[in-house]
Formats: C-alpha cells, sequence, structure tokens
C-alpha cells in the first residue's frame, strides 16, 4: 500500500508538470505543443486523472517519412504521450543507470554524441600507447535494429527490476502499445510505399519493432543492448568498448582477438537477443586509417567532420538559398522571411555545433565563402562558429527613431524603407541630399525626428530609383503588437541589392 501511494505522487498534477517543462524545451513552437499549452492546466489534470485510474491510452501517432541522409520512417507521439513517455523514463532510471556501463552513450544524462566521441578518441590514444604501437578497431552495427526488437524480450528484460504496480502497468502498456494501429500520415504522399520493407514498422513482424523518434523508444533501446553491453565488458573481457545506440566499437592491439570477438558478438546477439549485424557495414582497420563514427573520422591526434555530413549541410544551404534570394533581371532580393529565417538560423547552428568539435575552420570558413547569401542576414566571428543575426531588432527600443538609428548601423551604406503608418519616413541626416535629388520636400518638424516621408505606394518607384543610382535598399515593415519599449514592433521584410552594389557586397563578405 505504502508503494502505490508513493507512485500516485508521481502522477500527480505537480510531477506532471515538471515533466511537461522538460518536455517542451525543444517542441515548445509545434502545432501539438501549443495545443497543448493552449489549456495546459486542464489537460495535465485529465492527464493525471487517466493514469491514476489507468484509463490512460496513447494517442495517434504522427508518422512521416525523412529523406536525408536516407530514408527513415518516424512515428512521432502526441505532445500529450511525450510527457508520460518523460514521467515513465525518470522512473525507469532510477534502476538502469546504475546497470548500464559507463560507455553506453545514447540518450543518456552528460551522455551524447561529442562525449563518445571524444571518449573514442582517448580509446585510441591508449590502445596505441599514443602511437608507439599499432593497433586496430572493429566496428560493428545491428540490422534494422528498431525494427527487429522483440517485445517480450523486451518486457522480459524490465519486468523483473519495477517494483511498483503503477509503474509495471504504465511500461507494460507503452512497450506493447502498437502505433500502427492509429495514426496519421504527414508527408509526401506515397513516399511510404517507397520505404523498404525490413526499415518499417507497418511491415515489420508482429510482436517487434520500436517507433523511431520517441524517448521511450530510445531508452528501450538502451536496456535491449545492455544485454550485449555486459557481455562485451564482462565475459570477452574487452577493455575498449564503446556502443552508441546500435553502433559499436571495440579496439584491440590484436586483430586476431576482434575477428574471435566478431563471431562471438555475432552468435550472441542471433541467439540472446534475436538480432543481427549488418554485414556491409562491418570493419576490422587500423585506428591509423581513421573511425568513421557519429559524423566524424576520429584518428589520435585530430578529426575531421564526414563527408556526408558536409553535403548535407550544403545542400539544405542551397534549399534556403532558393527560398530566400530571388533574382531579378536588374537586381537581387534577399527575403527576410521570419520562418525561414528561424530555420536556416537552426540548422546553420546546429551544424556550426558539429562542426565546433572537429578541426573545421578552413571547412567552415569555406561554408561562408560559398554561400554568400548569408552575409545578408548573419554577422559571424572569426571563428566562423557564432551567429548573430542582423534582422532581430533589440526589444527595449522606445522609440521608431532609434529603431531606425540600430538598423543604419547594421546594413551600413543602405538606404531604409521604414515604414511608420501608411508612410516610408527617414530620419538620418546623411539623406538629406539623396532625398533633396529625389525632390521630396522636408516634413514639419514633429515629435519622431522624421526629416522626409513618402505613402507606401511610392515605394517601388522609390526603390527602382534608387537602386538606379547604385544605392541598396533595406525594407523595413511594421509588425503586430508593441515592443517592450512600447512601440510598435518592426523587421526587416526585404533588401533590395542592384548589380554594383552586389559586387561590392561579394567582395566585402570575401
Amino acid at each position: 500500500m505504502i508503494a502505490f501511494e508513493q507512485h500516485l505522487e508521481l502522477f500527480s498534477f505537480a510531477s506532471l508538470y515538471q515533466h511537461y517543462l522538460l518536455c517542451r524545451r525543444h517542441k515548445r513552437n509545434t502545432f501539438n505543443a501549443l495545443r497543448f499549452e493552449a489549456r495546459q492546466e486542464l489537460n495535465l489534470l485529465e492527464l493525471s486523472a487517466a493514469l491514476q485510474d489507468r484509463s490512460y491510452r496513447p494517442s495517434a501517432s504522427v508518422c512521416f517519412v525523412t529523406e536525408r541522409p536516407k530514408l527513415r520512417e518516424i512515428f512521432a507521439a502526441d505532445f500529450r504521450d511525450r510527457i508520460v513517455h518523460h514521467v515513465l523514463v525518470h522512473e525507469l532510471e532510477r534502476y538502469w543507470e546504475s546497470v548500464f556501463i559507463h560507455d553506453s552513450y545514447a540518450c543518456r544524462q552528460d551522455k551524447g554524441i561529442h562525449k563518445a566521441v571524444d571518449r573514442l578518441t582517448q580509446f585510441i590514444r591508449s590502445a596505441s600507447g599514443n602511437g608507439k604501437r599499432r593497433a586496430y578497431y572493429l566496428q560493428l552495427d545491428v540490422r534494422n535494429y528498431f525494427m527487429r526488437i522483440d517485445k517480450h524480450l523486451l518486457w522480459s528484460l524490465l519486468k523483473p527490476h519495477i517494483d511498483s504496480p503503477e509503474v509495471l502497468w504504465l511500461c507494460k502498456l507503452l512497450v506493447f502499445h502498437d502505433c500502427t494501429a492509429h495514426y496519421s500520415y504527414k508527408g509526401k504522399p506515397g513516399l511510404l510505399q517507397h520505404m523498404p520493407p525490413h526499415k518499417s514498422l507497418l511491415q515489420s513482424e508482429a510482436g517487434k519493432g520500436l517507433p523511431i523518434g520517441n524517448l521511450n523508444s530510445q531508452f528501450f533501446a538502451n536496456v535491449y543492448l545492455n544485454c550485449l553491453d555486459q557481455f562485451v565488458k564482462h565475459q570477452l573481457k574487452c577493455r575498449y568498448y564503446l556502443r552508441y545506440c546500435d553502433d559499436f566499437v571495440l579496439l584491440d592491439t590484436n586483430p586476431e582477438q576482434l575477428v574471435v570477438w566478431h563471431e562471438q558478438i555475432r552468435r550472441f546477439l542471433a541467439e540472446k537477443l534475436l538480432l543481427a549485424l549488418n554485414d556491409n557495414r562491418d570493419k576490422l582497420r587500423p585506428v591509423g586509417n581513421g573511425v568513421d563514427f557519429l559524423g566524424y573520422i576520429v584518428r589520435a591526434d585530430y578529426r575531421l567532420v564526414r563527408r556526408r555530413v558536409v553535403n548535407n549541410l550544403r545542400s539544405k544551404l542551397l534549399d534556403f538559398a532558393r527560398l530566400m534570394v530571388q533574382q531579378q533581371p536588374e537586381y537581387t532580393i534577399y527575403r527576410f522571411d521570419a520562418d525561414l529565417l528561424a530555420q536556416c538560423r537552426s540548422t546553420l547552428a546546429s551544424y556550426l555545433g558539429h562542426l565546433s568539435h572537429a578541426d573545421s575552420f578552413d571547412l567552415r570558413k569555406s561554408i561562408w565563402h560559398d554561400f554568400s547569401f548569408l552575409h545578408q542576414y548573419f554577422r559571424i566571428d572569426s571563428t566562423f562558429l557564432a551567429l548573430q543575426p542582423l534582422y532581430e531588432l533589440p526589444k527595449q527600443f522606445s522609440s521608431a527613431r532609434r529603431q531606425n538609428h540600430w538598423l543604419n548601423k547594421q546594413f551600413s551604406g543602405d538606404v531604409l524603407l521604414f515604414q511608420v503608418g501608411c508612410y516610408y519616413e527617414f530620419y538620418h541626416p546623411a539623406y538629406d541630399g539623396l532625398a533633396v535629388s529625389l525632390g521630396l520636400k522636408p516634413l514639419k518638424k514633429n515629435r519622431r525626428g522624421a526629416r522626409f516621408g513618402v505613402p507606401l505606394s511610392w515605394g517601388t518607384h522609390l526603390a527602382k530609383r534608387l537602386l538606379a543610382e547604385g544605392r541598396q535598399v533595406l525594407w523595413v515593415t511594421e509588425r503586430d503588437g508593441l515592443s517592450a519599449g512600447g512601440v510598435k514592433c518592426r523587421r526587416p521584410a526585404e533588401r533590395w541589392i542592384g548589380l554594383a552594389g552586389k559586387q561590392s557586397a561579394d567582395a566585402k563578405s570575401t
């Protein structure tokens, strides 16, 4: 009875709210997360009641297919279910974190890809005596791992270590839940039919397979292969072994020993876990060749970024360039679409973070050189790592004039078509001569400090005339709402650069 009361606490509103905050950290702007947040208190109370009386059932998943780096079928759980996954995994980790070996790096706190690659570097140095002796690595991969996990075997691994009836009920429910029975598909029509049968849950054997993309699936996958970890460390006595999900590496100075271990691991996976190795990806080579692991080529004294990662980044930047840059016969338009810029910034930050863990200075420099359109939106530091967006105005400005002055600094040399209501206004004294040459009359003294102005309908004509005179034009438009300083929110909308201006900008970025 005490254990029951204790785990009812696990499903309380306070507990669910804490896990909700963790869950929304990287999902807050998704549709499902926003829908849940709109009535979060009621949703959490309903979820708490459903968990406590065991009426809870997972909602329909969203199925989609990713095309890069290869076709992969994803079943994403509803946001409500993600909260439950966090609750369960947090509870199961109490036992399993003390059981997992140190060198298992997937989906664990204070682990991850970069910790795994750092550890592999240490192993290479230690096994090779810092290059004084020849060492070898054996890299193995489980074939179609998530699709071949046996749910009954997984349950037999989990059940003995759960002493709470509530956690036992929830864990069994999620292990045996069939997400393919009720789902909605989003994405390109027909793409799902191109999935190879052995890579699709929709065509997997009954009682087998876990959906890729959910926290509980990643945790269950760690539990399943923990048997392999214990076998390699305690029975094979391999000193240098690490695993990230279903990709694992063993090192030794004797290649014949690695061949023996290879066969023993193959038999163990087949007999104990009903899994098979991917023979096409097995590698036994000297560590001096470099280990292709988790997006890097790892050697004892330096690390390179894998070519496929670089090609993926270049491909994505080309896609952004097609959407954000519009080429006209006499000038180029750079669009400041908020959603596209958010996606581009997120993609760049993610890849630059990955590149920062390798010897990649020249590579980062070449990216900024080859994709010069990025200089229209971001300023980069001397390391080619830190992004500073040029388009986000500080929120504390209390006047339109200060907003205009800040944008003039960010886009020096541009003429700002700065929207104020139904007009474009000019504030800076440097525009006085230009305004006179365009035939504009000075405005009467006003509290904003605007010196000249034209109706919005004149904008296109004025911009083209400025381009003909060799000037660059930045369109700044009003947005809904007020900034923290109480002034209308504004943001660059487009930047027009003529042929002469483009050559100057390209030379400056180079």
